[in-house]
């Protein structure tokens, strides 16, 4: 190890895990292993000077290796759990159906029909839909639409796009789709995109589709986004930043040959792989 940072016995080192970027256990030259603490800012103070990317060791008895990798599991359970990122999303659990006097119904059918402009015209695919949403996903939009000469509804959920007509519903899992767009012309285009094609629904006016467009565009980023893992550690681009500014710092005279070896060291090993 190339660091002069270290946690010293007679200093208590109180560390956030969310201050973190990553943690390591290492065994030095002399035989001394050591727990690497990469932090996410370079200029993190620690023995009251900045890491400046390099890894802050706190050294450990050689027999504590296996409490020493029980703790690094622990601590990248946290980081992982800390870098998930949720974004805020309505209420978007599936409803119990109720009973109506037409039979049992879903309670998101019935206020996506309510935003629906003419929800007379597709009372019978209404219908259907009650009957054949899923049990866990949520009904987001509904808007009455032609596909391929065929009169019906086109409807999407958080786990599918359907088009429901009177002979037959069809469907496509949200996790192929991958956009929509609404198209003005003589009349009205909903262009959905996903797994190579475009599936295109027709109708007179664009204002249903924006909204089943904006339901599709909310649908595919719960699927592709909500639970994804946030970058931590900076970017090669970032580093790649730092070390031209650091560059140019020393041949201006600006940083002297120990700190620049010094940060030079802590940036190639804070890069990814």
């Amino acid at each position: 190890m190339t660091t002069p940072l270290r946690a010293d016995n007679e200093i208590a080192l109180d560390v956030g895990v969310a201050e973190l970027a990553r943690i390591a256990l290492a065994t030095t030259e002399d035989g001394q292993m050591a727990l690497l603490l990469f932090f996410r800012s370079a200029q993190f103070v620690v023995n009251g000077a900045p890491t400046e990317r390099h890894p802050v060791p706190v050294y450990l008895e050689t027999d504590l290796r296996e409490q020493a990798q029980t703790l690094i599991r622990a601590v990248e359970r946290d980081l992982i759990s800390l870098r998930r990122v949720f974004p805020p999303r309505p209420n978007l659990t599936p409803p119990q159906p109720v009973q109506a006097p037409n039979g049992r119904q879903r309670p998101d059918v019935n206020a996506a029909a309510y935003r629906m402009r003419h929800a007379g015209n597709s009372l019978r695919e209404i219908d259907i839909l009650h009957a054949g949403a899923r049990p866990d996903e949520y009904v987001l939009e509904i808007a009455q639409a032609g596909h391929e000469g065929a009169p019906g509804l086109v409807a999407i959920t958080t786990l599918r796009l359907l088009f429901v007509s009177a002979w037959a519903v069809y469907e496509f899992p949200v996790s192929v789709l991958t956009g929509a767009e609404v198209l003005t012309g003589r009349v009205a285009t909903l262009r959905i995109s996903g797994a190579g094609t475009d599936l295109d629904f027709v109708d007179w006016e664009p204002a249903d589709f924006t909204r089943i467009a904006e339901a599709v565009r909310l649908a595919c980023e719960i699927e592709h986004v909500d639970g994804s893992i946030a970058q931590s550690m900076p970017s090669s681009a970032d580093l790649f930043g730092e070390w031209q500014l650091l560059v140019e710092r020393r041949k201006l005279g600006m940083v002297s040959d120990d700190p620049f070896r010094r940060q030079a060291v802590g940036i190639m090993l804070t890069m990814p792989g």
